[in-house]
């Protein structure tokens, strides 16, 4: 029997490959993981399937030339998006070369992705980690910094 997470992350890898950006198959898979790991972190690589080699964030109020400055080439954020006007949200861009090829609007009760606005990772550092108390922004999603607290998040992730 195939389970319903299975046939989501199948459909949001051929959407991807037909060159589809389904926004919402994306934020849902990733709100999916982030919740089956008791809301302590989100490994986007497993989340999100298909061809990208970085990850970019943007928070809200965001405009084409923060995105421009956080991806080395014009994406017009303002027309295909609602990031310029909703704070509700984190645009999540997914990059391959000077493309972006998958995107979505992440609420941010889902993963709150915003401390990272304006920030890139590379897609075998985008393991992020919920830290409540950080010393620096509001709680939310921070990178994990090491391959020990990468370790150390998957087991405490694990229902």
């Amino acid at each position: 029997m195939i389970n319903a997470a299975r046939v989501g992350v199948l459909f949001l890898a051929m959407a991807m490959a037909a060159g589809c950006s389904d926004s919402r198959a994306i934020s849902s898979s990733i709100s999916d993981r982030f919740n089956a790991s008791g809301r302590k972190s989100i490994d986007l690589a497993d989340a999100v399937p298909g061809p990208w080699s970085r990850v970019c964030v943007l928070g809200p109020y965001s405009t084409n030339t923060v995105a421009r400055q956080a991806l080395g080439f014009d994406w017009d954020a303002e027309s295909r998006t609602n990031i310029e006007r909703d704070d509700g949200i984190a645009l999540l861009l997914f990059v391959e070369g000077d493309d972006v090829v998958a995107y979505t609007e992440h609420p941010r009760s889902d993963g709150d992705f915003t401390n990272l606005s304006g920030q890139c990772f590379a897609r075998n550092a985008a393991w992020f980690v919920q830290i409540n108390r950080p010393e620096t922004g509001w709680p939310g999603l921070f990178p994990a910094m090491t391959s020990t607290t990468r370790n150390l998040s998957a087991r405490s992730a694990r229902p």
